[in-house]
């Protein structure tokens, strides 16, 4: 698969790059970073800053974070590619909002679990991204493997012939992925251990759309074709249709233009033919 770099054709993947910069940049100037991590005790219960919960997937704290972030989503402008704008779109959106109701629900459990030590969570699409890099795994194919060796190879020859085999060079096998899944790797892991959490429930998020095990046929819905500059499918028919009606007219315009050169080249050829010749053809039909 051939890679176009830049946007094109991923106007959705262009928006939350730029959206994911500007928000993160926007907060650190205005100095209101601390209002986008959750914490369930206190935010949560008992301030009931409910709220938080739409913000905390729109902005990073921290550069790196962001980075990272960026880079993987630079990467999953193939997957838009592949599946559309629409669909790509559509994704993204029911990511979103399943993490809005997943990631701070399992942080209350884990809460509880584990005694108050897990009460925080992290802002920062990071769930959305590693539901897109799920996916990206299973959608877009390696286009080529390398190994890196790592100790010396032995050679051996087949018993009865002279033929020797190939070396054994032993090695780490990897592929073009490989760097994604370790950028992907190091954005789980900063703010150890609670960037896992959002990135084991992306996961998992991505995995079911892929399964088609979301409720409610979840990787079915669509949103408006309007938001990602689509043309309705009336308006479409009706260019079409337009379309058809003009190649019509343009065809039966050039019929009767043909019709009327035939005439005109059967009249000039009767004019050449002698007054006998046509008296014969009349009754011969030529």
């Amino acid at each position: 698969m051939v890679t176009t770099s830049g946007f094109s054709n991923a106007p959705v993947s262009r928006f939350l790059i730029l959206g994911c910069i500007c928000t993160s940049i926007l907060s650190s100037v205005l100095g209101i970073k601390h209002l986008l991590p959750i914490k369930p005790w206190p935010h949560l219960w008992p301030y009931l800053q409910f709220s938080r919960l739409l913000t905390f997937q729109t902005a990073y704290t921290s550069s790196t974070e962001l980075l990272f972030s960026v880079a993987l989503l630079y990467q999953f402008r193939v997957l838009e590619r592949l599946w559309g704008s629409r669909k790509y779109a559509s994704f993204i959106v029911v990511s979103f909002w399943l993490h809005v109701l997943l990631v701070p629900a399992l942080s209350l459990v884990l809460k509880t679990a584990t005694l108050g030590v897990y009460n925080y969570v992290p802002s920062g699409l990071t769930a959305v991204v590693f539901a897109a890099l799920s996916v990206w795994g299973d959608e877009i194919p390696r286009l080529y493997r390398y190994k890196i060796v790592t100790g010396t190879g032995t050679t051996s020859t087949s018993a009865g012939s002279d033929a020797t085999q190939a070396h054994q060079v032993p090695g780490i096998v990897l592929s073009d992925k490989s760097t994604t899944y370790v950028l992907a790797a190091q954005l789980a892991l900063s703010q150890f251990p609670y960037q896992l959490m959002p990135a084991a429930v992306g996961w998992v998020v991505g995995s079911a759309w892929m399964g088609e095990l979301l409720p409610g046929k979840l990787n079915r819905w669509r949103v408006p074709s309007w938001m990602v500059g689509e043309t309705s499918k009336r308006k479409q028919r009706g260019q079409y249709e337009g379309l058809r009606r003009r190649l019509e007219e343009e065809g039966s315009s050039a019929d009767g233009m043909r019709n009327v050169s035939d005439n005109v080249h059967a009249g000039q050829d009767d004019g050449r033919r002698g007054f006998g010749r046509q008296i014969m053809g009349y009754f011969t039909g030529s």
